[in-house]
Formats: C-alpha cells, sequence, structure tokens
C-alpha cells in the first residue's frame, strides 16, 4: 500500500471522457412532432399575426350576430410571401368566448395544406390565433 501511495505522486492516471467506440453509437431520443407543431413551424408568428388580422375585419358582423360559416376570407403575408384563404369561421361560442373556430389553407414553402384553429380576442379585444392543426385531409 506504502508503495502504491508513493510511486501515486510519480505518475499519471487518466481516464477517457468520450469514447470513439463506432460500435457502440449514441443513442439520441425524440418525439415526433404533433400537429401543433407543424403547424407552427408551417405558419410563423407574423402569418398568424396577418390570419388574425383578418378574421379582425368580420367584427361588424359577430356584433350584429350575422352567420359566419359562410364566409370566406382571403390572407396574404407580403414579407414572407404566404398566403391562404379564411373559410368555416365558426362563431358559434363567440359571445360566450370571444373565440372562434376556423380553417385555413395556406400556401407555403412547403406546399399547400389544410388548417384548423381558434383565435380569441386579446387585451385590446383584437383576434389573436391561440391554436392551430394541420387539418385531416
Amino acid at each position: 500500500m506504502a508503495i502504491a501511495t508513493a510511486l501515486g505522486g510519480c505518475s499519471q492516471l487518466s481516464v477517457p471522457v468520450g469514447s470513439n467506440n463506432i460500435d457502440s453509437p449514441t443513442v439520441l431520443t425524440g418525439s415526433i412532432p404533433s400537429a401543433s407543431d407543424v403547424a407552427y413551424a408551417d405558419i410563423n408568428e407574423d402569418d398568424r399575426s396577418v390570419i388574425a388580422q383578418n378574421l379582425d375585419t368580420i367584427s361588424q358582423d359577430l356584433a350584429a350576430g350575422k352567420p359566419t360559416q359562410a364566409l370566406s376570407l382571403t390572407w396574404l403575408n407580403a414579407i414572407s410571401g404566404n398566403s391562404g384563404t379564411l373559410s368555416n369561421i365558426n362563431a358559434s361560442t363567440y359571445s360566450e368566448t370571444g373565440c372562434l373556430g376556423f380553417q385555413t389553407t395556406a400556401n407555403t414553402i412547403v406546399g399547400i395544406k389544410l388548417y384548423s384553429g381558434t383565435a380569441c380576442r386579446d387585451i385590446t379585444q383584437k383576434f389573436a390565433v391561440t391554436s392551430l392543426t394541420v387539418a385531416e385531409a
């Protein structure tokens, strides 16, 4: 024991921190993106803001209780170049919640897809997109 202690001061012991063993690669884990993850990646924050601004244009119809289901609104984000059409605007719970359901197409760099969403009034009484998912085809 005394020899090991005495030799310990003269020698070095190194332990490898990493491994370059290609037979046992590092296992990476992750998850499959949800429909919401995909939608928020495809339709960015600026696009969602443009969608909300278009929904604000029907405020008078909502206040008057006019049906919105048949309305169709087009949107275009001049910055991103993305565009689409809002349809199936569902205002059935608007008076209780201040929220609308809607569907929108989106013509983006990844192609044209259909999305379902919800927009609710924020503190300034403007619409904001609160949820968005890729719709089932």
